[in-house]
């Protein structure tokens, strides 16, 4: 008996220990990514494009999954300029609009999105790259360091194959050159600051870039206090003679 309650003691305290979030760190300075140690697609919602690849067009959320968008995200912003995933769209830069004036339920952009980059390498021998700048709500240039370093990478992703960037006060710049090869690698980082307006500048359709929201899970406080309750259940259930 004193065995098995240990035993789901010990298995609800490495549960809350796992919910809870692990430490970010701003992405400032240069260089390769830092590779994230962790490997793997993380469950989560890519907005759904709806339009024509040469723009303009609009992102909503809940989208095309894999899985469904927590609340926070719900809504549908307009995007102009051209698409900067998939191949089929030409090179240029999409502006995203978040605010109420775009139409967009939330009105911001929440912290904890996940900018995606896929394929951002050297593989196909051109300069992949992509610059992103961000705006508030006012529409003034965020200058300070509005992205978290990685904290996942697609399966097969290493140190090596982490694309370069480079922050300066108001943008962020993320190319393949350094890439070898041709691997197939997705990033995945998130912001810490809300968002009004957003600016992407793709320069080959070899590499993609998309937003995508976390999953509708319940925040890692409420799954303590989940796990903390059903534990005092275990515990406080009827004994066996």
């Amino acid at each position: 008996m004193k065995a098995s309650v240990s035993a789901f003691i010990l298995t609800v305290s490495l549960s809350a220990l796992f919910a809870t979030s692990s430490i970010a760190a701003p992405l400032v300075g240069s260089g390769n990514l830092p590779f994230p140690g962790a490997t793997g697609n993380p469950p989560r919602d890519n907005y759904a494009p709806v339009g024509p690849s040469t723009g303009p067009f609009t992102g909503q959320w809940p989208g095309g999954g894999p899985n469904t968008a927590g609340t926070a995200w719900w809504g549908t912003f307009p995007v102009t300029g051209p698409m900067p995933h998939g191949n089929a769209g030409p090179i240029g830069t999409a502006n995203y609009n978040f605010t109420p004036s775009g139409g967009y339920a939330p009105g911001v952009l929440q912290t904890g999105t996940y900018f995606v980059f896929g394929d951002l390498d050297n593989g196909a021998g051109q300069n992949e790259s992509f610059r992103l700048r961000a705006f508030d709500t006012s529409s003034n240039l965020i200058l300070t360091t509005w992205l978290d370093t990685p904290f996942a990478a697609s399966l097969g992703s290493t140190a090596a194959t982490m694309p370069a960037y480079n922050f300066s006060p108001g943008v962020y710049d993320f190319n393949g050159n350094s890439v070898p090869g041709n691997p197939t690698v997705t990033v995945f980082l998130k912001n810490n600051t809300q968002i009004g307006k957003l600016e992407v500048t793709r320069t080959s359709t070899f590499a993609s870039f998309i937003l995508a929201a976390p999953p509708n899970v319940p925040e890692p406080s409420t799954f303590v206090l989940m796990l903390c309750g059903a534990g005092v259940a275990y515990l406080s259930r009827p004994r066996r003679g």
